[in-house]
């Protein structure tokens, strides 16, 4: 990916398979704190039937078009993967993605079962291994 050919406008989208227990995001861009809080904000809504139910919960990135974020952004990314741990996040997989942005996202992510994959179905394949 090259970053100067990217569209760095921050956007996402969402999706959720309660049969599975997954939620599957798409992100791209570069991010603020207010366009995390968004994405964070609808995360939880679509994630809400899971947390109440206690169930273990699957997530699926598409991180294509998504570049390294500031650190304040990265570090309210971190701390919400640390919440969602507590809220039963058990395993993320993650596709595409520029180098730099997988880096960054493997330190913040220490303490999460993550894994990077270069395809969709690579990571989804893996993602249910276990469940």
């Amino acid at each position: 990916m090259n970053i100067a050919t990217t569209d760095l406008t921050p956007k996402h989208s969402l999706s959720f398979f309660e049969e599975r227990c997954e939620v599957h995001f798409s992100i791209s861009g570069f991010w603020n704190l207010e366009h995390f809080a968004l994405f964070r904000d609808d995360l939880q809504k679509v994630s809400m039937p899971l947390m109440k139910a206690r169930k273990p919960i699957y997530a699926f990135g598409d991180f294509e078009g998504f570049v390294p974020q500031d650190r304040e952004t990265g570090d309210a990314i971190r701390d919400h993967l640390l919440e969602s741990k507590k809220y039963g996040l058990q395993r993320l997989a993650i596709s595409d993605g520029s180098p730099l942005a997988k880096m960054q996202y493997r330190r913040l992510s220490q303490g999460i079962e993550v894994e990077f994959f270069d395809s969709k179905a690579e990571a989804l394949a893996w993602l249910r291994q276990s469940a």
